[in-house]
């Protein structure tokens, strides 16, 4: 991969990843009630996490912008400079990109200056996120459909999905669940989890629905699935969502009914959060990597 390939796909999983933890850092909070996990721990212990990640969306929208310039104009990075700016207010993929640096930004601004508890911040944090949803989903291949497109609709369901699977998993993971090593967990904690682990489950359904849709009209053909470099590396993210959908059914079915009796169980349910969250990362990681590739149905 040459070296716009190499930043087009880091932005991408920059800006990806930081979506999801955004994402499941907000269901989070809707989640957390008065109790063990208190609502103002909870905020002051996401509030730096949230911003670092907005700010590596931020420049990860910027890096891509600048990647995809020096593809259109079909020169390296350090000649597509001079016409970034061109780019962004000449092309309709330019105008987009522009909107979600301009709303990443705005999301920057709420977690770094503003009470993720007040009711107007949370409110005004999930439409930003909607847009920026929207938004990124029409710059990939299922915008070339239109904005109004089935196609378009799906892939913004699509990154809504992965972003709250992935991003509940990882807040829940490498944050909150620190807050509740006690000897067991009680009702609130109990509460949190379950609707964390209910969240995920209906995100996975949505990304086996959405994905089933994508991969038909882009992919077409299992000799297509199989023998291109698109196909491959479909298939290679889909065996990691199998990954982690086996670990989080551990956790569903086994790790949390035993983590209510024992605080040993509960370390190991942040253990295998920690390792969906991980696997998780590898399928945003793939998904930034088809955003670069062009899928066999437009060859």
């Amino acid at each position: 991969m040459d070296p716009t390939g190499l930043v087009q796909t880091g932005s991408a999983l920059l800006l990806n990843s930081g979506f999801a933890w955004l994402v499941g850092s907000w269901f989070a909070r809707l989640w957390v009630k008065s109790g063990a996990m208190a609502n103002s721990d909870v905020q002051s212990l996401l509030r730096w996490p949230d911003t670092i990640a907005a700010g590596l969306s931020m420049v990860g929208c910027i890096a891509g912008l600048w990647a995809a310039t020096a593809v259109m104009a079909g020169s390296g990075l350090i000649a597509a400079r001079s016409m970034v700016w061109p780019m962004l207010s000449a092309t309709d993929y330019g105008r987009a990109g522009s909107l979600t640096v301009v709303v990443m930004s705005l999301i920057f601004a709420l977690c770094l200056y503003r009470s993720n508890h007040h009711r107007n911040h949370r409110f005004a944090l999930l439409i930003l996120l909607a847009i920026f949803a929207a938004t990124r989903a029409s710059m990939g291949h299922a915008g070339e459909a239109g904005f109004w497109s089935i196609a378009m609709a799906v892939e913004t369901v699509h990154l809504w999905s992965i972003g709250l699977w992935a991003g509940v998993v990882a807040v829940s993971g490498w944050q909150l669940l620190g807050m509740t090593a006690r000897d067991k967990l009680n009702i609130d904690d109990r509460h949190y989890l379950e609707r964390m682990s209910h969240a995920a489950m209906y995100a996975v359904i949505a990304i086996a629905a959405t994905g089933i849709y994508n991969s038909w009209f882009r992919v077409g053909t299992l000799a297509n699935l199989q023998n291109t470099s698109y196909g491959i590396t479909l298939l290679v993210k889909i065996a990691l969502v199998v990954v982690a959908i086996v670990l989080g059914g551990y956790n569903k079915y086994i790790g949390l009914p035993a983590a209510v009796r024992s605080p040993q169980a509960l370390k190991h349910v942040r253990m295998v959060l920690q390792m969906e969250s991980i696997v998780l990362f590898g399928v945003l990681a793939a998904a930034a990597m088809l955003t670069v590739q062009q899928p066999p149905s437009a060859m």
